[in-house]
């Protein structure tokens, strides 16, 4: 469960709420006039997020390529004729 801190008290608990991040407490979500404006979490939580976006980013490129494959090994296209494709598009660039 995460923790709801209004700005102004964050302010002078910046560092004992950073020490508490580190101990394993929940992250804070800070609020400006009762609106979420941003999420205080621990370094190694940001880490751990930064690299799952990674991971999903090359699942989503794996995928893609497997079903540019799909498709043109369905029209009959060899992966020679796809990597000579490639080589044209960028030369174009």
């Amino acid at each position: 469960m995460e923790n709801i801190v209004g700005i102004n008290e964050v302010r002078p608990k910046l560092t004992f709420l950073l020490e508490a991040l580190g101990q394993g407490d929940a992250p804070y979500i800070i609020t400006i006039k009762s609106e979420p404006r941003g999420v205080l979490l621990s370094y190694d939580e940001y880490r751990r997020l930064r690299q799952v976006e990674q991971e999903q980013k090359r699942l989503s490129l794996r995928l893609a390529m497997e079903r540019i494959r799909t498709k043109a090994l369905s029209l009959g296209l060899t992966e020679t004729d796809i990597a000579l494709e490639i080589e044209e598009d960028r030369k174009g660039r």
